[in-house]
């Protein structure tokens, strides 16, 4: 049974995992996860490709394409559950699940990202906001550098006591967080400016 403690209902990315993890699991998840990461890796470049068609898309016909809206979504909901099963997250292994739908189909619990859905039109000012969002990759990289602090200490808290400390993980949950709010920004599923930091 898994405990809600990072569970907001009004967030993309939901972690709802125990903060106890076997001790060990840090250091063979990375192995584990090596067919993920594979995976993940050659779809990134049809995901890439599949952005810049959509970004086409609003231009010309001025409004996103659900179709390859909902790949993207998909490929963003496999990576997310993928990283959280790298990084010691869940013990739970992901499944190779496609669900090439904002919405979450629960087929992996510890982890649900259910991005906003297509808008019926999109303003071809948000063709702007890849642009308009600079100043929020410049804090998100900031932010995410101090993330990646926390969570090798957070990685060497688990090896010794097998529980992820609160404050830490939480604190990476918000970054992704933030992280989402910036894609679905820069996406054009939601043209209004994100709010900064986490």
């Amino acid at each position: 049974m898994y405990q809600h403690h990072d569970l907001e209902r009004n967030e993309m990315f939901v972690l709802d995992s125990p903060y106890a993890v076997k001790n060990w699991r840090p250091l063979v998840h990375p192995l584990l996860c090596i067919p993920h990461l594979m995976i993940i890796s050659l779809l990134q470049q049809v995901v890439n490709l599949l952005i810049l068609f959509n970004w086409l898309h609003v231009l010309f016909v001025g409004r996103l394409n659900p179709g390859l809206y909902a790949f993207v979504a998909g490929f963003e909901r496999y990576r997310v559950r993928s990283g959280a099963f790298l990084f010691g997250f869940s013990e739970k292994y992901p499944p190779f699940d496609f669900n090439l739908f904002p919405d979450d189909n629960d087929a992996y619990p510890p982890v649900r990202l259910n991005p906003p859905h297509v808008p019926e039109q999109t303003p071809r000012t948000a063709l702007l906001n890849l642009f308009l969002a600079i100043p929020h990759y410049v804090v998100y990289i900031l932010i995410s550098i101090s993330a990646i602090a926390v969570l090798i200490i957070a990685w060497f808290a688990v090896l010794f006591t097998g529980k992820w400390p609160q404050d830490m993980r939480d604190f990476i949950v918000r970054v992704v967080r933030y992280g989402y709010r910036i894609w679905v920004y820069v996406m054009m599923v939601d043209t209004r400016y994100p709010k900064f930091g986490i």
